[in-house]
């Protein structure tokens, strides 16, 4: 009798333990779907820059540079927009952009780049981003924030800051890689903003 009992008492227990995960998951899951719902029929969206932010560029520019063509010429940047195998996404960054899309938020990238041969570069990101937009400049990147309904803005650079506080668009910053050859415009915290640590690397 006291093994039968044991027994009975081990699948009572189990039965128990598997009855409360499952009750878990449905409150998570319903607490995804209504939050999933809201953003979606409110069509909120984030937005990340590129260079620096999502991706370590540096050595699709200097493939670029070291082509010959003339630099910031188009032809300069339909190899920057082409060379998108030999840069590095930001696993933080990346991982949160994805966060929000599971989320249902629309995630859009902003490039400060023109987007002479930028075709297969939209692609390669068509599956995170709902909408791969070059700026072309700081400019254009303000007129893409204001347009659209974003609650936040992930950048890298002073002017990123800048320009998403100017589109009334709650910015954040990231961290440069070390080895980016980029050094100008970044002065992290030094706007009184938000700053993600160990998004460096």
């Amino acid at each position: 009798m006291s093994l039968v009992k044991t027994v009975v008492n081990d699948v009572k227990t189990k039965a128990d333990k598997a009855w409360s995960f499952t009750k878990k998951m449905v409150i998570l899951g319903g607490a995804w779907g209504l939050c999933f719902s809201l953003v979606t029929i409110g069509r909120l969206g984030v937005a990340f820059d590129y260079d620096d932010t999502l991706v370590f560029s540096t050595p699709a520019f200097q493939k670029a540079f070291a082509s010959g063509t003339v630099p910031y010429s188009p032809a300069f940047w339909e190899i920057v927009n082409n060379a998108y195998d030999l840069e590095a996404r930001k696993p933080l960054v990346w991982g949160a952009a994805w966060v929000f899309r599971v989320f249902g938020f629309k995630v859009v990238v902003i490039s400060s780049r023109p987007p002479h041969g930028g075709e297969a570069l939209r692609k390669e990101w068509r599956y995170l981003a709902t909408d791969f937009e070059f700026a072309g400049g700081s400019e254009g990147k303000h007129r893409l924030l204001k347009k659209g309904r974003y609650v936040l803005y992930v950048g890298d650079s002073d002017s990123d800051i800048a320009e998403g506080r100017r589109a009334k668009v709650f910015p954040v910053r990231v961290k440069r890689s070390p080895k980016s050859t980029y050094k100008e415009d970044y002065h992290p915290g030094s706007l009184g903003e938000i700053v993600i640590p160990f998004t460096e690397l």
